[in-house]
């Protein structure tokens, strides 16, 4: 039996900080550190700080209502985890991906050397490509990417 394909996530929320640590404990004596999706990170944002139902919250994301669920219960235990045992919290994707503002759809980039113009979702020009290398995340307009490639040219 072929498993079905997931469906693709809708995330609004942009993290102003990806990395949290207990204050005053320097960072190599930490002893450990937790990983949180960007989409478990969006179920609490959605059902914790807004405040929605699951319901609600899955069919924001696009998803069903069993995945937003183990979301929210994988994320709690880790938060609580990290904070009862003083570790740091990563906020983590594991890939580069394109992200539209105007209606909040994310798609994995495959490839970097595609030129990406609309989102693939609504057709907006509003994309942006978060780049993770390094530990690093950084955020690039799309259009300066093409403005790049097309010079290049």
């Amino acid at each position: 039996m072929i498993p079905r394909g997931r469906n693709p996530r809708i995330i609004r929320c942009e993290p102003s900080q990806y990395y949290f640590k207990p204050r005053g404990v320097p960072l190599v004596d930490l002893p450990d550190e937790v990983k949180i999706s960007i989409e478990e990170l969006e179920a609490m944002r959605l059902a914790d700080l807004m405040g929605k139902s699951q319901r609600e919250a899955a069919d924001a994301m696009n998803i069903s209502q069993p995945t937003i669920s183990r979301h929210l219960e994988s994320v709690h235990r880790k938060i609580a985890k990290a904070l009862l045992l003083g570790l740091g919290i990563r906020i983590a994707n594991p890939s580069d991906f394109i992200h539209c503002e105007q209606c909040g759809y994310i798609t994995p980039v495959v490839d970097r050397s595609i030129i990406y113009k609309t989102c693939e979702n609504c057709n907006s020009t509003q994309i942006h490509f978060h780049i993770h290398s390094n530990n690093e995340h950084r955020i690039q307009s799309v259009s300066s990417i093409n403005e790049t490639k097309d010079s290049e040219k």
